[in-house]
């Protein structure tokens, strides 16, 4: 039997419940597998300052994957990996959106400031109400001075959202574009993608691969889940999550992760 020694694990529709809460009951398995040696990682599209709450929240000190791959940190919180956009190439994206879609609402992570072009829409308002997170107004110089681990988007519907991620994916094929569910995508650099920092961290860590069990819920979370030993979906994930996963588990409402953890570590 396949012998796993790190977990790697999406937040938002994945390890939450609906309320993007940790379940006590998951909380206190988590401690009690760290404790016995295995890391477990978190992997979010969220920024630092929004997913370490979390992290403290199950009572653990592991590293951390944020920005869907564009930013690693080691359990002291210190970067390992960081990959950002050029202010050249965040001002092209945020020029292309709201010439074609100007419905949507457009904001900057960078590090763990998050900049918002209208911080009072009430998306923008329900975004840091969820995350914990205020918010800053993009200033002037953005597309000279900052350089965006990430520039993020959330649509009204989910036409908008594909329709807007196709018209990205093909007007900025040297970006990588994704969903992360709740009609939110993601533009990033090329290679922050989830996969590839959880390949990163598992070479740092001396770890192989094939060694690491993934969990995840969106398209956001295919790659990493095709690239693990074992990718694991949530009953209520997307179907490109299925499709990428080896095994199906309860959903996030039901606690599938830690199901699925107690049977494979028992």
């Amino acid at each position: 039997m396949q012998e796993y020694k790190i977990v790697f694990s999406d937040l938002d529709g994945t390890l939450l419940n609906n309320a993007h809460r940790v379940p006590a009951a998951t909380a206190l398995y988590l401690r009690a597998l760290v404790a016995r040696g295995v890391p477990f990682v978190i992997v979010t599209a969220r920024m630092p300052a929004a997913a370490l709450p979390l992290q403290r929240e199950i009572g653990i000190s592991s590293p951390m994957i944020c920005y869907g791959g564009a930013l690693t940190l080691d359990k002291d919180l210190n970067p390992l990996r960081s990959l950002c956009l050029t202010p050249q190439q965040s001002a092209a994206v945020v020029a292309f959106a709201k010439a074609h879609f100007p419905q949507v609402q457009t904001s900057l992570y960078a590090g763990n400031d998050w900049y918002a072009f209208n911080p009072q829409a009430p998306e923008i308002k329900l975004e840091s109400q969820i995350t914990g997170v205020p918010v800053q107004p993009v200033p002037p110089l953005y597309n000279k001075n900052i350089y965006p681990h990430k520039v993020f988007f959330i649509t009204p519907d989910g036409d908008t959202c594909e329709q807007m991620l196709q018209a990205l994916e093909q007007q900025f094929p040297a970006l990588a574009v994704s969903h992360s569910g709740f009609g939110h995508i993601e533009v990033t650099a090329a290679n922050a993608v989830k996969a590839l920092a959880m390949q990163s961290l598992c070479q740092t860590l001396g770890i192989d691969v094939s060694s690491a069990i993934a969990f995840g819920d969106s398209l956001n979370d295919a790659d990493m889940l095709r690239a693990a030993g074992l990718g694991v979906a949530v009953e209520n994930a997307s179907p490109q999550a299925k499709a990428a996963a080896k095994r199906i588990c309860p959903s996030n409402e039901q606690e599938g992760v830690k199901q699925t953890l107690q049977e494979l570590f028992a």
